[in-house]
């Protein structure tokens, strides 16, 4: 499987559900998350992987500065059937 499949199967999952699932580039910054996903709870900042893929060391990086930021990010590497919805 690839990462865009995850990414796919992550962007229809939101849909489906009434989340906002947005393309998130930075111009000038690399290392960002893929996805910005807004829903009734809160927004949140996705990284999609391949199956068992890994985070690139600046990808480490960006993401450890946004979570001491107070940014809730997640990396998902598997089809996701189960999104919180409250």
């Amino acid at each position: 499987m690839l990462e865009r499949e995850v990414e796919s199967h992550l962007l229809a999952r939101c849909r489906q559900i009434g989340f906002l699932c947005m393309k998130f580039t930075s111009p000038g910054r690399s290392g960002v998350p893929d996805r910005v996903v807004v829903t009734p709870m809160g927004t949140v900042f996705v990284e999609t992987k391949r199956p068992g893929g890994k985070l690139s060391l600046l990808q480490e990086v960006v993401t450890e500065k946004m979570r001491r930021a107070g940014a809730e990010v997640h990396v998902v590497d598997e089809l996701v059937e189960h999104l919180a919805t409250r």
